[in-house]
């Protein structure tokens, strides 16, 4: 296989390394919300409510960047996209 658009790949592989590092320091601290042994997600004041939802809306944005930096990476080795956007 052969790079058609260096750029494209470089700014994929940032992409894919940020989604990476979101969904990888999110996750235990989602597990740690969602612990049945620490305490029920009802039993939680609001102010933790809130923090578990931010964290699970951080999460998915996490996913969506990874997807985003795979389909960068997929897209620079595509010979259409050598030359920019323009065909």
């Amino acid at each position: 296989m052969e790079i058609r658009n260096v750029t494209l790949f470089f700014i994929g592989i940032i992409v894919l390394v940020l989604g990476t590092l979101i969904i990888i320091f999110d996750y235990p601290q989602i597990q740690f919300f969602e612990n049945k042994d620490l305490e029920s997600y009802y039993l939680l004041d609001e102010e933790k409510k809130t923090i578990h939802q931010r964290l699970v809306l951080e999460f998915s944005i996490g996913i969506g960047i990874l997807g985003l930096g795979s389909a960068l990476l997929i897209g620079s080795f595509l010979k259409r996209l050598e030359n920019g956007f323009r065909q």
